[in-house]
């Protein structure tokens, strides 16, 4: 029988690749001592290095995190950020442990679960290439060889134990990441594995107050194109006016990073207006004017909040009324921190876009068609922004002229040199004003006696 595709011949390819896009409204909290791995009493003793080779966990909830044994000022940082409305769906945690060159942790009286009543604590730790663990009976640390010599008691404060290795499992003890042996110069390489293993996150943040630990991560976070850093910082410090993390971020003119300040202990005011902002779409929003949950509001002096705003620093503060609110909501170089998260998702948007158009077709030809098949992907790509909220809608100004609140360039054939053609190479200019928000209003008027 002869084949119909002598008369017929079908044939279809599939040209549905996307590029996708990247991840701006997932947090990242660096927590050093992370222990998210699940162990428990009954069976830590016989874990062995293998089982803590992911450095990162994803969370839909407070109550996961719970479960898998994060603790202490990790799981208050966690548990503000679920706390926010509306609240996010999801938060990866990061082993950040190569931010410490040591641990130090502190003994809670909280009972070891499945344990008998004289363990007062347990401990699983990596210290090279092997895996270590101990119990502690209120008085001595026993188990793996070296354990011993590995745990060793505060000299200032009782029940405090500085640990030399990476804690992978603890329980009946929380990590004090103050007094914790800072290894700023660990930082860059700490994140740089997290990423490598899962780069699905946009905003990092830590537990950790230590500066040293700030000012590596915002060096960091400087360099890419795609995340940001909040940071909170704490204003009790003597030192604040001339080394803080809100002082290094203004000094800097750091643009990827900001900082909220507050005199509060374990107020992770950072998570929780990360979790309350990121849930919302890039250019709908403000940082400004924002509740939080889960967190207090801080007592600021006039003095206080100008010393703070002049560095371009951020509070959660209590106007009265019922209106505690975030405010002013800008980066260390003084922009709105929604401005800056808006332009890393356009260029991100027009990049896969651009990449979308180009590996689902044979060829775009170096030509006027081929200039204006970019151009309305261009320009598809703003419209989705401009619909987002983050660029201007198109207005009349003044003079009456209609302004457009982007344009994409045309390029003419005459502009192109050869040498472009040849190897494939254009450049096309577009434009577009932002669309910023009302943060503060000063309403002027007039009280007149009608017949006067």
């Amino acid at each position: 029988m002869a084949n119909l595709s002598r008369l017929f011949s079908v044939k279809i390819g599939r040209q549905t690749t996307a590029a996708q896009y990247g991840v701006f409204g997932v947090g990242l909290i660096l927590a050093p001592g992370a222990a998210f791995f699940g162990k428990t009493f009954t069976d830590y003793e016989s874990a062995v290095v293998a089982d803590f080779a992911d450095l990162y966990r994803v969370y839909t909830s407070a109550d996961d995190a719970i479960s898998d044994g994060v603790s202490g000022d990790n799981l208050l940082a966690v548990q503000a950020y679920f706390s926010q409305s509306p609240s996010p769906d999801t938060l990866v945690v990061g082993d950040f442990s190569a931010a410490y060159s040591k641990t130090m942790i502190a003994l809670t009286g909280v009972p070891v679960s499945g344990a008998p009543t004289t363990t007062k604590a347990t401990i699983g730790y990596v210290k090279g290439t092997e895996y270590r663990y101990a119990s502690y009976n209120g008085t001595t640390w026993a188990g793996s060889t070296g354990a011993a010599a590995d745990i060793v008691a505060d000299a200032t404060t009782t029940g405090q134990f500085l640990v030399d290795g990476r804690i992978v499992y603890l329980e009946g003890a929380e990590v004090v990441h103050a007094e914790s042996t800072a290894l700023a110069a660990g930082v860059s390489a700490a994140i740089a594995a997290i990423k490598n293993q899962y780069n699905k996150f946009f905003m990092c943040m830590t537990p950790s107050r230590n500066l040293s630990i700030q000012k590596a991560i915002a060096d960091w976070v400087e360099s890419q194109i795609d995340k940001m850093a909040v940071f909170i910082d704490d204003y009790t410090s003597s030192s604040w006016a001339t080394d803080s993390i809100t002082k290094y971020l203004f000094d800097k003119n750091m643009a990827g990073s900001f900082a909220i300040s507050t005199k509060l202990e374990k107020n992770f005011l950072d998570a929780a207006i990360a979790g309350r902002c990121l849930v919302m779409q890039p250019g709908s929003e403000t940082w400004a004017l924002k509740t939080l949950n889960a967190v207090q509001s801080d007592g600021f002096t006039e003095t206080d909040y100008q010393k703070i705003k002049a560095l371009n620093g951020n509070t959660f503060e209590d106007y009265g009324s019922g209106i505690t609110v975030t405010y002013p909501g800008t980066c260390g170089d003084g922009e709105a921190i929604e401005v800056v998260r808006f332009c890393y998702w356009q260029a991100d948007r027009m990049q896969k876009d651009l990449a979308t158009l180009h590996i689902n077709r044979n060829k775009v030809g170096h030509d006027m068609p081929g200039y204006e098949l970019v151009c309305n992907q261009m320009e598809s790509s703003l419209k989705a922004g401009q619909t987002a909220g983050g660029i201007m809608e198109n207005f009349t100004d003044d003079n009456g002229d209609y302004v457009r609140g982007f344009t994409v360039v045309r390029p003419t054939m005459s502009e192109i040199s050869a040498v472009q053609r040849i190897k494939g190479d254009i450049t096309i200019k577009f434009y577009f004003y932002l669309r910023y928000a009302i943060k503060h209003v000063d309403a002027v008027g007039t009280a007149m006696t009608y017949g006067v």
